[in-house]
């Protein structure tokens, strides 16, 4: 037993002296190294993705409650683009057959579906899909 016990002693110096040193860890969370290092790429770095941007301006179908709105007139007074006012956000609506549809409605409350998609850090659009 004595002999397992120096074993151990020396299996500990040696983990001792690696941390001690840095090593060449393949899993390391160095932000500061720009490819210095030995470690292995995940796809999601090596391959262009950007999890950051693909998950902020990925449209969401939402279900959100507000106000419909005029945001543009033509010069005889119909109505050529819409916002959705909620309590948080203004969103843009896309005037596509359902936003066309929804120009008879300015200024009444509304329930809807839609996607919401980020055109910028203060700019939303919404096409609405259903709505009551």
């Amino acid at each position: 037993m004595a002999g397992f016990k120096d074993e151990l002693d020396d299996i500990d110096e040696e983990l001792d002296t690696e941390s001690d040193e840095g090593g060449d860890d393949e899993f390391a969370f160095d932000d500061d190294e720009e490819g210095g290092g030995k470690g292995k790429k995940g796809k999601a770095e090596g391959s262009g993705f950007n999890r950051d941007s693909y998950y902020v301006y990925k449209d969401k179908l939402v279900q959100l409650s507000g106000t419909i709105r005029p945001k543009e007139r033509s010069k005889e007074g119909k109505v050529m683009t819409l916002d959705f006012k909620t309590d948080e956000k203004i969103y843009s609506v896309v005037m596509d057959d359902m936003g066309k549809k929804l120009t008879a409605s300015c200024f009444q409350e509304l329930l809807v579906t839609g996607l919401v998609s980020k055109v910028s850090e203060k700019e939303y659009t919404i096409s609405i899909k259903t709505y009551i």
